[in-house]
This record gives C-alpha cells, structure tokens and sequence, in this order.
C-alpha cells in the first residue's frame, strides 16, 4: 500500500512538474479547483437561503400578529376611536361604541348610509375586533356631510 502510494504521488508531481506542459497543467488545476469552490458556495448559500425560507414557512403559524393576538376590550375601544372614527366625519357623540370580547356595538344616527358602511368596514379593520354589530340610524334631519377619505 505504502508503494502504490508513492508511485501516484510520483506520477502527479512529475505530471504537474513537466518542463513541457507542467505550467499550463498547473494552471489548468488552479482554475478548475477555483470554479469547484465557486460553485460549491452558491450552492451552499442556495440551500441556505431555501432552509430559511422553509424554516420560517414552519415557524409562521406558531408566531402571532396583533391582529390575531387577543387584546382586552379597552385597548380595542380606544383603537376603534383613535383609526376608525378619525377622519370619517363622525364624532364619538353621535355615535356610541361599545366592546365586548371583541364584538363592537355600534348605535348612534348618522347622515347618510353610505356613511354607515364606510364606518362598519372601517370598524372590522381595526385589530382585535371579531364582529361588528351596527345599530346605527341614518337621520333624515341629519346635515350632509362631505364624503370622509378612504380608511387604509
């Protein structure tokens, strides 16, 4: 065993080491010796980047977003009040908001229907809320009021 080894040993040496050839075999080897390392690191960093992904695809249903995270009905008021009704023309007076485990009772009297919508969609948005129960009556007496920007 210890012989053949010496005679491949001896074979690469004078193979890499021909006054012939031996340079451009020498430099052949070092540019194809790069390559394989250059392609053994995109792959590495290919199957990288794909156990990440997978791990975090693995992960997400055991991490929680506020949305989903439950919030007591006191933060979910002062939510409501704060994104909901901010820009849509109607003020905590005019319509009452109440929050049970998460279900928001709307009752009040507004100026249009449309605005009624506007404000039930803009209600369901806000996180912590399950359901919205809107008891609102549109007002005949009611001044118009001019269309509020779109909740986003």
């Amino acid at each position: 065993m210890r012989t053949l080894r010496g005679l491949v040993l001896g074979a690469g040496i004078a193979y890499l080491f021909d006054p012939q050839n031996g340079k451009a075999r020498r430099t052949t080897l070092v540019d194809r010796t790069g390559r394989l390392l250059r392609r053994l690191g995109r792959l590495t960093a290919r199957k990288t980047r794909y156990a990440k992904g997978h791990l975090r695809g693995v992960a997400a249903p055991l991490r929680q977003d506020d949305a989903h995270r439950t919030t007591d009905d006191g933060t979910v008021l002062q939510r409501i009040r704060s994104e909901a009704l901010r820009d849509v023309g109607v003020s905590t007076t005019e319509v009452d908001v109440t929050v049970a485990d998460g279900v928001v009772s709307l009752r009040g009297e507004v100026a249009s229907a449309t605005l009624v919508d506007d404000l039930v969609d803009r209600v369901r948005l806000v996180p912590g809320v399950r359901d919205v129960d809107a008891m609102i009556r549109v007002g005949a007496g009611a001044e118009e009021r001019p269309e509020p920007p779109p909740f986003t």
